[in-house]
């Protein structure tokens, strides 16, 4: 009977222990959610487009100069 008491104050005392490492975790989730959705949005305003000159249509022939003046 002593071991069975003992037994379950051991696992009261792990259940206890992971239920404050889960708090603590989930505490740390939400924080690096925030800092993602902020590095989200940042990184959204930040995207612009961007101009490339496109290439004149083919017209069955074309100079290698032409190729390598447009890269």
């Amino acid at each position: 009977m002593k071991k069975l008491a003992e037994r379950d104050e051991n696992l009261k005392d792990m259940v206890l222990a992971m239920k404050k490492e889960i708090e603590e975790l989930k505490g740390e989730l939400a924080i690096y959610k925030v800092v993602l959705s902020n590095g989200m949005l940042f990184s959204r305003s930040k995207q612009q487009a961007m101009d490339v000159p496109k290439p004149e249509k083919f017209k069955g022939a074309r100079s290698v100069r032409d190729v390598d003046n447009f890269l």
